[in-house]
């Protein structure tokens, strides 16, 4: 929980400190962590991508996906 709040907002003091020590003895947790570095990397590197190259996607596509969201609530 702490990894993916860390990447909304800052944590406190003692919430790194726990995070931390968790870190150093939980291989599963770990493990994750680099994980979700890695994902948000090359979602970050995806996104610059195609904002370079001109793809965008077309109305009808977003409208869908708006759809498709509404429909999952």
């Amino acid at each position: 929980m702490l990894l993916e709040q860390q990447a909304d907002l800052p944590l406190g003091r003692g919430q790194r400190a726990s995070l931390w020590l968790h870190l150093r003895y939980c291989p599963y947790c770990s493990r994750y962590a680099k994980q979700t570095v890695l994902i948000a990397e090359w979602a970050r590197a995806s996104a610059s991508a195609r904002a370079s190259s001109g793809m965008v996607l077309s109305d009808a596509a977003k409208q869908r996906m708006r759809e498709r969201l509404a429909a999952a609530e």
